[in-house]
């Protein structure tokens, strides 16, 4: 593949002005995540307890493949979805790509750790000793899940960066988040929050001209790395 030296250059040039000065891309205040949010379902409701029974069939008919992604995913790496684009899709050779998923993270926890604060929903095996997770026990916050949070915002952003890949991008980011139920360790209501909360981060970040300058510098550097193709 014949290297587009400007583009290199390009990329270079955003891979130093991040490192030099990493800020955010999206704040809590760009989002109006407290009235976008309606909150969980009150703990020992109704509605819990039909969660609950999701969560316990789950358990009885995961699988060993399941019990296996659910673990894959637990450090939550955007390169997980190399399973999707292929092993050149890979962190220490995509610097600038890696920077722009890595700062998105970040600022996915600024909203997601202050709503788990607000709500502090018991996690699923704190609300029903039945429960057993095939994943490490999180004590933090249920309510919503940032698993669910960023694998929608990732696959929303790579989805940009590979077109062709959208539906199984997509599909890959809502099962992150259904794992999570998969797992045990988060409700469904949990997951649909923070979908629900990832995309509209992510039309924040994609309507954003300071973000687009990076993400046309990650499709840059892709497109030269030949992931996808």
């Amino acid at each position: 593949m014949k290297l587009n030296f400007s583009k290199f250059v390009a990329a270079v040039l955003v891979l130093a002005s991040m490192a030099a000065a990493p800020t955010a891309f999206i704040k809590p205040t760009d989002v109006p995540w407290e009235t976008l949010l309606s909150g969980p379902p009150a703990s020992g409701s109704d509605e819990e307890k039909a969660e609950i029974a999701t969560i316990l069939q789950w358990q009885d008919k995961r699988t060993a493949s399941d019990i296996a992604r659910c673990k894959a995913e637990e450090r939550a790496n955007p390169f997980i979805f190399s399973d999707v684009l292929g092993d050149k899709f890979a962190d220490k050779s995509l610097p600038v790509t890696a920077e722009m998923l890595k700062q998105v993270q970040t600022d996915c926890k600024s909203f997601t750790d202050l709503a788990k604060a607000k709500w502090a929903r018991k996690r699923p095996p704190f609300a029903d000793d039945r429960i057993h997770p095939c994943v490490t026990i999180e004590e933090n916050g249920s309510y919503p899940s940032a698993h669910a949070v960023r694998g929608v915002v990732w696959t929303r952003i790579l989805a940009e960066i590979f077109p062709d890949k959208k539906a199984q991008l997509l599909a890959r980011g809502l099962l992150m988040g259904e794992d999570r139920v998969i797992s045990g360790i988060h409700f469904p209501s949990d997951v649909a929050a923070g979908q629900k909360l990832g995309n509209a981060i992510a039309d924040k970040l994609l309507a954003d001209p300071g973000f687009l300058k990076t993400l046309d510098a990650a499709k840059d550097e892709c497109s030269m790395a030949g992931v996808g193709k």
